[in-house]
């Protein structure tokens, strides 16, 4: 190997190059992509916790009248 393509190598290489103080933290396209995993993270544990709550106790959320209120007498299989 020639020095002239280990010289090259060694510019382009993303271990050697220096980055500014200001830019050691993430930049704007980093904490959108960071803030938006967040906000799937935190609806996904709302999501199990509800699924979590629907199999502990699945007829909390029915109504309460049943679908036979209506119906009088005979209909409902009271005999005389």
């Amino acid at each position: 190997m020639n020095d002239a393509s280990t010289m090259d190598y060694e510019l382009l290489s993303p271990s050697l190059v220096e980055h500014p103080a200001g830019a050691a933290g993430m930049d704007a396209e980093q904490k959108t992509v960071f803030a938006f995993v967040i906000f799937l993270l935190v609806f996904l544990v709302m999501l199990m916790v509800r699924c979590f709550r629907i199999l502990l106790d699945p007829y909390s959320r029915m109504p309460a009248s049943s679908w036979t209120d209506h119906k009088e007498g005979l209909e409902r299989g009271q005999f005389d």
